[in-house]
């Protein structure tokens, strides 16, 4: 039988620790989740009787915490976030210092909300995050009065977060009444993430692959789409942008057609984001779109005749086909795609040019 590593033999402490003080508070009762994947322990509150009033917590613990004026260093990983963003139940991570027997908490949820309403979607291929915890934030202080309110559903980030539940389960049905209404409701409530409705479409557009063009639920979710790109476009991130218009090498044409009513109506923002940049090797088509509406930002997606001309970008050319105007009109941005070409080795000039 192999050894435990001396990271697990603290995990196991850390573990420990956390079950010890949760049992020690009047209200509260802790649960082994050993055999749940990612979730170490469950917290279920009896201040009025069991009710099914839950916290899941996955336990991160070391032998001397980082501190600074600023509270306590925390990593919040990847994993963790994907795991929150799933999670019917508040999530916790709690934070344990096994040499003092201190532990302290952040609830991932609220702190993926909070960071999102300034960031926008956090790209999870950054494998972690770092975040200092308050000092004031304590396991036990926690336990008193903040997680309780979490495992009863009380307050603005569990409304915001069974908002977007609903409009899940709404996207999935393609109820377009209810979609209106709950992105409405999403951004009364929280209007500095009423983005995050964008990607709760975004996933569904992905799930529907080729069935989002053309049939009756795709409309549904593209129309969707192309009015939030409009409410939201200064929002947006390098992350949602690729996610709605990428798919491996190649892109989404309903994508595209959101790209393009970005560049019209949010051009500024766009520019911001380097996107030519950033795609022009593995993307060099989508690349020389957004090269080319950042080159020429009087061409508007609308506008059929609209068409980049002699524009280089990446090594491509646009060859123009005849009628081409038709093409445009029952393809959109992705008309002008098909019909890049590579550039001759003597025609190689500088991108952009």
């Amino acid at each position: 039988m192999s050894n435990r590593s001396d990271a697990q033999k603290t995990g196991a402490r850390g573990q420990r620790i956390v079950s010890a003080l949760v049992e020690e508070h009047p209200h509260w009762l802790a649960r082994d989740l050993t055999e749940d994947f990612g979730i170490e322990l469950e917290l279920e509150l009896t201040e009025n009787g069991v009710q099914g009033e839950i916290v899941k917590v996955q336990v991160k613990a070391t032998e001397g915490v980082e501190r600074s004026s600023e509270g306590v260093r925390a990593s919040i990983e990847a994993k963790y976030i994907t795991l929150a963003s799933t999670s019917r139940y508040p999530l916790v991570l709690v934070l344990v210092d096994t040499a003092t027997k201190e532990a302290w908490y952040v609830w991932l949820q609220d702190w993926l909300l909070k960071r999102r309403s300034v960031e926008g979607e956090l790209d999870l291929a950054q494998r972690s995050w770092t975040h200092w915890i308050s000092l004031s934030d304590t396991l036990v202080a926690g336990l008193d009065l903040n997680l309780k309110a979490a495992a009863r559903w009380e307050g603005e980030t569990q409304l915001t977060l069974s908002l977007l539940d609903a409009l899940r389960a709404s996207v999935s049905i393609h109820h377009g009444v209810a979609i209106d209404a709950l992105i409405g409701l999403v951004e009364a409530v929280a209007p500095r993430v009423a983005d995050a409705s964008l990607n709760v479409l975004i996933k569904e557009a992905l799930r529907l692959g080729e069935r989002l063009r053309g049939t009756a639920e795709g409309n549904v979710i593209a129309n969707q789409l192309f009015s939030l790109v409009r409410k939201f476009g200064e929002r947006i991130s390098v992350t949602t942008v690729t996610a709605l218009v990428l798919r491996g090498d190649s892109y989404s044409r309903t994508g595209l057609i959101a790209l393009g009513i970005l560049y019209d109506d949010h051009s500024a923002h766009m520019r911001a984001l380097g996107l030519p940049g950033l795609l022009s090797l593995s993307n060099p088509d989508v690349a020389y779109y957004c090269a080319w509406r950042e080159a020429c930002p009087e061409a508007r997606s609308s506008n059929a005749l609209s068409n980049p001309g002699a524009f280089t970008f990446a090594g491509l050319a646009y060859h123009q086909p005849d009628s081409y105007w038709d093409k445009y009109a029952n393809r959109g941005p992705s008309a002008l795609l098909d019909y890049l070409v590579p550039l001759n080795p003597e025609e190689q000039i500088p991108s952009g040019a």
